[in-house]
């Protein structure tokens, strides 16, 4: 198996459409902003890696541009069959290298506690103040547990939702 880091590769235009029904179908995704044409901005702006074993994908993840100065790291997916072999360390490796993320805060929020260790495992930094350096406004975003009234006081944060960032 050989397994490559494709960027700045040109890729067709079925990648985009494979990986947004892919990540669609994946149950801890935010599927909503996940469609082909987005997936593929986000990969030509510098702001997604993409996996390739041959002509198929094995591997994503995306940068997303919240406002400015602050952007998100999501859509992180490895395919079934190739879990457990290291993609997901090879992925978040890429990441602070993304010429798009320089200058800015990347941060993720996760409620997978795998994610939380394979980002701990390649520099993210999860952070017990929800406030600074990314405000909780940012990093609670649309949640499907908690209504927005509560989110500055919600009792998930650091037990079972966890907020990382790239320390620079």
């Amino acid at each position: 198996m050989s397994v490559t880091y494709t960027h700045p590769m040109s890729l067709p235009e079925t990648i985009w459409e494979m990986l947004a029904r892919t990540l669609s179908a994946e149950p801890k995704i935010d599927s909503t902003r996940n469609t082909p044409e987005a997936l593929k901005d986000l990969y030509q702006r510098h702001l997604a890696v993409v996996l390739m074993n041959g002509n198929d994908p094995v591997g994503f993840i995306a940068v997303w541009p919240v406002e400015p100065g602050f952007v998100e790291i999501g859509s992180v997916w490895v395919d079934k069959d190739f879990r457990g072999q290291g993609l997901s360390h090879q992925i978040y490796d890429a990441v602070p290298g993304l010429p798009g993320i320089q200058n800015v805060i990347a941060f993720g929020v996760t409620t997978n506690p795998i994610s939380v260790h394979v980002g701990e495992r390649v520099g993210l930094t999860i952070v017990e103040d929800w406030t600074t350096p990314v405000s909780w406004r940012l990093s609670c975003g649309p949640c499907e547990v908690v209504a927005p009234a509560d989110q500055p006081t919600c009792k998930k944060r650091n037990t079972s939702c966890w907020l990382r960032i790239i320390e620079k």
